[in-house]
């Protein structure tokens, strides 16, 4: 039992440290236009809030 839990971190962990060296949009040559405007969008709201304090 303890084995398996030993080995079930040890998968976990490797996943965990590959996914997070990997871009969630797919490849890094290609630009996601609709995460750029998202962003846009955003901030655009952000400085809008802060302006009205």
């Amino acid at each position: 039992m303890i084995t398996f839990l030993v080995v079930l971190a040890v998968i976990v962990g490797l996943s965990v440290h590959i996914a997070h060296g990997v871009d969630r949009f797919g490849s890094s040559n290609i630009t996601d236009r609709d995460a750029q405007r998202q962003q846009a969008e955003l901030s655009v709201m952000y400085g809008r809030m802060s302006h009205h304090r």
